[in-house]
């Protein structure tokens, strides 16, 4: 639902509510207080002509005059509504004092429905629906309001007067409600559109002024929002505009610095290492280990492929014109070499790599399950850093490969490229070894060394 048919069909139930309340209230206050003038005026009229007759001998001769009856005739026609006035008297026929039009015989009037002789002056009006007291044409319903008054004598004045008028008045006020009704219906929807068009268009200012770029200008009429809420909506998405403003100058300020402070030669360097950190794999008995020690050429590179007999570990040296393609062929001929799964596939692979990179050095070590194979020692390094470290192994005989270049690493700080085949175990000469451990995170960075014992 859409915020503008929300708001209609909160607001249209409640005030067409309030309408139909007050119309109620109205309509039958109104009633009630119409229907009692018409009682009181009924009673008036026969309570009057009964004591203006209470002291005649004989009511009948003397209203029978012409002069009373042009008075009588001249008074009554000042009365609005009057539809017959009668004087009742026990065995005599009704005697009419204002004839009624409608043929009205008010001798059917049941005697529970005449008042007490004892209360000459009280006069009882009819019920509002008096279909026990219908005249002889048989009416029924609540067309018309009687009252009887006593006369003195068991003498009666009955009067009666038609609720035509009090159904008319109704009328117009039940359509005076139902207008009311109608135009309170519109004016709440009015209203409800108002306001909702007037929220919609705070917020359709706010989303213009979220969804503008950043060179675009800012959206106009976001400054005199009259909602509060949605001018704290608008100081909002301006904070969030300035805070991603204040981020993106920042990162364009960090950008520039690393600009200014780059150096290709440290990233080279953090990239190798990276790339070829220090790598062991153990397969059975065997254990493998390779690594990169000091500083060397970004074409340095080793890796190792295993086959189903056993494996091929290879270390070696790319050529290249600039620093970058030397790593990216060194990085190149390592995932090759590693997809190999048998010898003369990784045979192929190393004489395409020779045709594809300029390698400068290459050197190889075969490794079988059987343990046919001996313990071996690849390595790519000055003379002087060849010399120290054959000197190392053959006074550290028994060492597990890893432990073995990593004692290299932190004892020798060689600068080249190693790999180590043989055996994981280092049986009854463990306890007199050199045990080194190192974390990849740490990039070939030397960890605590637990026991060193010669």
């Amino acid at each position: 639902m859409t915020i503008r048919s929300t708001i209609v069909l909160l607001t249209l139930p409640l005030f067409l509510g309030l309408a139909l309340v007050n119309g109620a209230l109205l309509y039958f206050q109104d009633r009630a207080e119409l229907r009692q003038a018409l009682n009181d005026q009924a009673q008036v009229t026969a309570v009057t002509v009964a004591e203006f007759i209470r002291e005649m001998d004989d009511p009948r001769r003397e209203l029978a005059k012409p002069v009373r009856r042009k008075a009588l005739e001249a008074a009554l026609r000042h009365i609005r509504g009057i539809d017959g006035l009668y004087l009742l008297a026990p065995g005599k026929p009704p005697f009419p004092l204002k004839a009624s039009a409608t043929g009205w015989n008010p001798a059917a009037l049941p005697p529970a429905a005449l008042p007490s002789a004892a209360l000459p002056s009280a006069a009882l009006p009819m019920p509002s629906k008096p279909s026990s007291f219908a005249s002889g044409s048989g009416e029924t319903g609540d067309r018309w309001v009687i009252a009887v008054a006593p006369a003195g004598g068991r003498r009666f004045v009955a009067s009666r007067f038609s609720a035509e008028p009090l159904h008319e008045h109704m009328d117009a006020i039940r359509r005076d409600v139902l207008l009311i009704i109608a135009l309170l219906g519109l004016l709440a929807t009015g209203l409800g559109l108002f306001v909702a068009r007037r929220i919609t268009r705070e917020l359709e200012a706010n989303r213009r002024e979220l969804t503008r770029g950043g060179d675009e200008p800012p959206s106009p009429g976001t400054a005199d929002l009259l909602i509060r809420e949605a001018h704290d909506l608008a100081d909002a998405l301006r904070l969030m505009e300035a805070s991603r403003q204040a981020a993106d100058t920042r990162r364009q300020l960090v950008s520039a610095r690393k600009q200014r402070l780059r150096d290709p030669q440290q990233a080279i360097a953090e990239t190798q290492a990276a790339l070829f950190a220090p790598y062991t794999v153990r397969r059975g008995q065997y254990e493998i280990a390779m690594r990169l020690c000091g500083k060397v050429e970004p074409g340095t590179f080793f890796a190792h492929a295993l086959t189903a007999t056993g494996g091929t570990a290879v270390i070696g040296r790319c050529r290249a014109d600039s620093p970058v393609d030397a790593l990216a062929a060194a990085a190149d001929a390592r995932r090759l070499i590693e997809r190999c799964t048998d010898a003369a596939e990784l045979d192929r692979t190393i004489g395409r790599l020779r045709a594809l990179h300029d390698v400068e050095a290459l050197e190889r070590c075969d490794w079988t399950q059987d343990g046919s194979g001996t313990p071996c020692l690849l390595a790519l390094a000055g003379e002087p850093d060849l010399a120290r470290v054959r000197s190392y192994c053959r006074s550290s005989p028994g060492i597990a490969p890893e432990a073995l270049l990593a004692g290299i690493a932190v004892m020798l700080g060689p600068d080249g490229v190693f790999a180590a085949i043989g055996t994981a175990g280092l049986g009854d000469r463990r306890d007199r070894s050199l045990d080194i451990r190192f974390d990849r995170k740490d990039r070939a960075e030397p960890a605590d060394i637990e026991d060193l014992s010669h």
